[in-house]
């Protein structure tokens, strides 16, 4: 490695007391649920998380010497760009209440601010030892390498001290001494300033101890070099397979493309590892390079596949933030597969010699893309909004197609301003039910909230009768139609909406399964509406009365809703059996929650 390990005695323990510093102002910057005077603006606390983020984790994993001009420059660069960041990250916000509603930004946000401080940083810390921004590859290299076993160690740090913290606070509560409960897991302040010292120590810990950091290294290049050539077996495999079986099982199934891109990128990123490990003749004999070499030049096959799949749940159901995202990441494995192709046709006596350029110019690319996504230029909410909007606007779907809970809780403010739109829609007006259910999304506080919850009484909402959900129900085959009492407590369950049985034709069902075993039946009630996602709630008979004691929610993996409303209305459900069972849908299992039981 090129890292340095001397380090001033002044730098040492600024590492220790900037993190330490880090912990403090997380604690002071935690949010809403914070009792801080500083807490006087939401645009305080996003400000405040990002910079006490930002550059503390900066300054920790780059000083040399304090006194270093370059390091105070990069602390300004990235003080300007997390800045900018945080500012549309704050407008995306503004207005929103439900915490349902922020989470939805507030996580990818974050999770850009990790990405773009771990990929930015070997650039920092090149620039610092080399007194230039573009260094060599092989020291950008080394300083990937050192981030990620840095991190890994301080994680690793980090879970066995509170381990053993938890472990003599569990010996203390069995002699009713819960001093150490209450000091060390129900204090936000101890817990984020011990966090920070931990981190702290690791970071001090790994840069002064560079032999260890190589050997771990050297050990890793060493497992990820012997399963390379099994990894590109099976890709290879895959693509000679592929075209025997077709394309439309691929198509079928929604994982296809996260399937494919991480072939794509656990290849690319074993090749970079193997390429630089520091071996000085080709690493394989010759059939084994084959092997590689060959799934390296079908890799563009895979990102293709990706797109195609991705691309198809575009056309179908449109933008969502989730398939923005989406296809930013094949995209961006679409280009280091071709690249990566590319590197092996150009390789003639050294083995993959322009990969170095590659890998570089690819970073840069991604550390562009991870902050033009949380600008104007490709905000996801903007274009997943828009793109609802214009498939509405066009009549590529009708109003009761539209998925409001999506806008709501998915798009931040823009989601909040389509749906004021839509209350000037002509559908709102003159379509009673696209009213009712926009009102409903409207007034909830998070995804699954239903309609009692929301008002706070059954009489605020409009009512509904038995013979409403009968004529509105479904029967699954086989199954008989369920007593008086049945109906009266479907009716009065606080955990679904009835109203969503009301809004569409057929789009409840409910089907007589056995869910454990007692003789006795149970009774399941699902919504199915097409293109969302399938709720289901089971209901059992408990001292003569109904009870609705399990749930789920779930997009199925590789069968479709269509499928499986197929299957409801047909009685062809199965019974994945434990104490109380799970569904089963041409083999694939449904999981269902039984939070009363797991309570008793």
């Amino acid at each position: 490695m090129v890292i340095d390990t001397l380090l001033p005695k002044l730098s040492r323990w600024a590492i220790v007391l900037v993190c330490l510093l880090q912990g403090i102002l997380v604690y002071l910057f935690r949010g809403e649920q914070s009792d801080s005077w500083l807490v006087i603006h939401p645009a305080v606390v996003i400000y405040g998380q990002t910079l006490s983020f930002v550059l503390p984790t900066i300054l920790a994993f780059s000083i040399v010497r304090i006194t270093d001009s370059l390091l105070w420059r990069n602390l300004a660069i990235c003080s300007i760009v997390a800045l900018g960041l945080a500012t549309w990250f704050h407008w995306n916000m503004a207005g929103l209440v439900s915490y349902s509603q922020k989470d939805r930004i507030a996580g990818p946000y974050y999770l850009c601010l990790g990405l773009i401080l771990y990929m930015a940083m070997p650039w920092l810390q090149t620039r610092i030892k080399n007194k230039q921004w573009i260094g060599g590859y092989s020291c950008i290299y080394d300083y990937f390498w050192w981030n990620t076993l840095t991190l890994i160690f301080t994680l690793t740090m980090m879970g066995v001290f509170w381990g053993i913290l938890r472990l003599g606070a569990e010996l203390f509560g069995l002699v009713d001494i819960y001093f150490f409960q209450d000091l060390f897991f129900r204090n936000d302040f101890v817990m984020h300033t011990v966090n920070g010292f931990i981190i702290g120590i690791g970071i001090l810990t790994c840069r002064m101890q560079i032999q260890l950091t190589k050997l771990a290294r050297n050990v890793l290049s060493a497992i990820v070099k012997g399963f390379l050539p099994l990894l590109s077996g099976v890709a290879l495999l895959f693509i000679i397979t592929l075209p025997f079986i077709g394309l439309n099982t691929l198509s079928g199934a929604w994982s296809a493309a996260g399937l494919l891109t991480t072939v794509v990128f656990l290849l690319t990123l074993s090749v970079s590892v193997v390429y630089q490990s520091g071996l000085k003749e080709k690493p394989y004999p010759t059939p084994l390079r084959m092997i590689v070499n060959g799934s390296l030049l079908v890799l563009p096959a895979y990102a293709l596949l990706a797109i195609y799949s991705v691309w198809l749940r575009i056309v179908q159901y449109g933008w969502t933030p989730f398939r923005v995202w989406g296809l930013l990441i094949v995209l961006m494995a679409t280009a280091a597969a071709c690249c990566y192709a590319f590197a092996v046709i150009r390789s003639r006596k050294s083995w993959l010699k322009p990969l170095g350029a590659i890998n570089k110019s690819l970073l840069l690319v991604g550390l562009a893309l991870l902050i033009l996504v949380n600008t104007p230029l490709l905000d996801p909410y903007r274009i997943s909004v828009n793109g609802q909007m214009a498939r509405y606007t066009h009549g590529v779907i009708e109003a009761d197609d539209l998925d409001l809970v999506m806008l709501r809780f998915d798009n931040g403010r823009r989601g909040e301003d389509a749906l004021r739109r839509l209350q000037n829609a002509p559908d709102y007006h003159h379509n009673s039910q696209f009213k009712l259910r926009l009102e409903n999304v409207m007034s909830k506080t998070h995804r699954w909230e239903a309609a009692n919850e929301i008002h706070g009484s059954p009489e605020a909402v409009p009512e509904v009768t038995i013979q409403q959900i009968q004529q509105n129900v479904s029967l699954a085959n086989g199954t008989s139609i369920p007593d008086e009492s049945w109906w009266h407590a479907v009716l009065r369950n606080s955990q679904m909406d009835i109203h969503i049985c009301l809004r569409e034709e057929e789009s409840c069902v409910v089907a007589s399964l056995d869910l454990n075993t007692d003789g006795d039946e149970e009774y399941l009630l699902c919504h199915l509406p097409g293109i969302l996602d399938i709720s289901c709630y089971v209901f059992t008979l408990i001292a003569d009365e109904w009870h609705n004691i399990g749930y789920t929610y779930f997009p199925p993996s590789h069968v479709t809703n269509e499928r499986f409303a197929q299957a409801l209305r047909a009685g062809e459900i199965n019974v994945r059996q434990k104490e109380w069972g799970d569904l089963d849908v041409d083999g694939e299992k449904v999981h269902i929650y039984y939070p009363s039981l797991e309570r008793q």
